[in-house]
């Protein structure tokens, strides 16, 4: 039962992370648009959708959008690194309880 609990918390900040996502891509849409659509391309016949989350992910990390002084942005990155940390923390814990009890 004591499982439940941090695989919830899990599940609960992957939920979030999805949701400052999606509130991240309409934000830089309406703000970037320009940009928006380089990251939008698709030569290869997938879904637009998995293309432009992809192309984002890489954007943040070393693109254009890693570059810009936004501050909505900046807090994104530093609100997911965060919940990537805490879900982490989480799972190295729940291992260390596993193997200590």
């Amino acid at each position: 039962m004591n499982i439940f609990i941090p695989l919830s918390i899990i599940f609960l900040l992957v939920i979030i992370q999805i949701k400052l996502f999606k509130d991240m891509c309409k934000y830089l849409s309406s703000t970037y648009p320009e940009e928006w659509e380089k990251l939008s391309e698709n030569s290869m016949g997938e879904a637009k959708g998995s293309v432009t989350n992809a192309n984002l992910s890489a954007s943040l990390k070393s693109g254009f959008f890693a570059t810009i002084s936004d501050d909505k942005v900046v807090r994104f990155l530093k609100v997911r690194k965060l919940v990537m940390y805490l879900m982490g923390s989480i799972a190295i814990l729940q291992l260390i309880m596993a193997y200590i009890l």
